[in-house]
């Protein structure tokens, strides 16, 4: 008995269209859908974290604008514009005003002639009220021409006409305007402050009488800011167009840049229309080379205060961010694999299948003429016979 140990026969052709053509269509087309699905959670989550910064920008928009309501009513008490209409009734000397404001800074106290900006009842109420509120660091009180008249505590010097704050608040001398300052480094309440100065009229007209400030703790805002949280690695952060942080939940130090801070300034110049409100995302990567998704929301009150350039950029790393796709990614893997596997079964088989030799149709099964039979039955009855 012999046995066929001859290899199965195999259409090489058939074996590498398979091959050529149907391995690499699904591969191809396992990377696209793979890319087109990750390029779609960028984009939702891009958006996503947009969102988040537009919610983050609205409420410090809120909590401003609150803020400068309170201020304003605060420059309408009466004992605070009668003080301020009194102050502005005195004879203006500038060169003892100067020589006050010297003794101001160079003694740290109060002149015995300007004991009542600590003493009259304007500031014992300006002291009451701050006291009241823990965010309100430093109220103070001026006339027309910027002398001092009122002060919640001890400020850092007396004349306050020469302020930048000042200036902006007292505006065209007439009505003036409210005026809020960025987030700096208050030196006489020894924190970072929004300066909000407003202007306050008299008691028998509208006309300018002095000028109330409000020197507000950030603390508030800082809340607002370290509160939009995402994730373990999600972050927000206020920031300036030229990438400087205004606020961060990390200990803010002076003169620190938003990691993004280039490609913040390119999608901002790429931006058609720099007053309505946007949402943009970008990816960047941090200090430490993690691939970072960044969205952007703007700040509206640029519009009412031109000092607040603000804008929201709320952070999150992509590897967090993609984190929960990841199984269903190694199953689509899994799912492929066995595709693959599918399809080289089927080219072996169609290969093996067509490679085969031709079937015999004949199969000895057609019955052969029976002529030399008929004659030899002839013989044999002849024969008998």
């Amino acid at each position: 008995m012999s046995v066929d140990l001859r290899h199965p026969r195999m259409n090489t052709r058939v074996l590498a269209v398979f091959t050529l053509v149907a391995l690499p269509l699904l591969a191809v087309g396992a990377v696209v859908a793979l890319g087109i699905g990750q390029s779609q959670l960028r984009g939702s989550f891009g958006l996503q974290l947009s969102r988040m910064a537009e919610q983050t920008a609205s409420a410090i928009d809120a909590y401003v604008y609150r803020r400068v309501l309170d201020v304003s009513m605060l420059g309408r008490v009466p004992v605070v514009r009668a003080a301020a209409e009194a102050g502005s009734a005195l004879p203006f000397d500038g060169e003892r005003v100067l020589d006050l404001d010297r003794s101001w800074q160079a003694t740290g106290a109060v002149p015995p002639a300007l004991a009542s900006v600590l003493s009259s009842d304007a500031a014992v109420f300006v002291r009451d009220r701050a006291a009241q509120d823990v965010i309100c660091r430093e109220i103070m009180l001026t006339d027309h021409q910027g002398r001092l008249v009122a002060a919640s505590n001890m400020t850092s010097d007396y004349y306050q006409a020469d302020e930048d704050w000042w200036r902006d608040a007292y505006g065209d001398g007439v009505t003036g305007r409210v005026s809020v300052t960025d987030v700096r480094w208050d030196e006489s309440a020894r924190t970072y402050a929004l300066e909000i100065a407003v202007p306050v009229p008299g008691r028998s007209s509208n006309d300018l009488a002095g000028v109330l400030k409000v020197v507000t703790d950030v603390r508030e805002m800082l809340a607002l800011v370290g509160g939009a949280r995402v994730g373990l690695t999600g972050e927000a952060t206020l920031v300036r167009p030229d990438g400087s942080v205004v606020l961060s939940r990390h200990r803010l130090e002076p003169g620190s840049t938003f990691f993004a801070a280039p490609l913040l300034r390119e999608r901002l110049q790429s931006e058609p229309d720099a007053v309505s409100p946007f949402r943009l995302w970008f990816d960047a990567s941090d200090a430490d080379g993690e691939a970072q998704l960044v969205g952007l929301a703007r700040s509206q009150l640029d519009l009412s205060y031109p000092a607040l350039t603000w804008i929201v950029a709320v952070s999150q790393g992509e590897a967090e961010l993609f984190e929960p796709v990841r199984g269903q990614a190694v199953n689509l893997l899994m799912v492929l694999g066995l595709a693959t596997v599918a399809v080289l079964i089927l080219a072996l088989w169609f290969s093996m299948r067509l490679a085969e030799p031709p079937i015999d149709i004949d199969m000895k099964l057609v019955e052969r003429p029976r002529v030399h039979r008929i004659a030899e039955e002839e013989e044999t009855t002849a024969e008998r016979a």
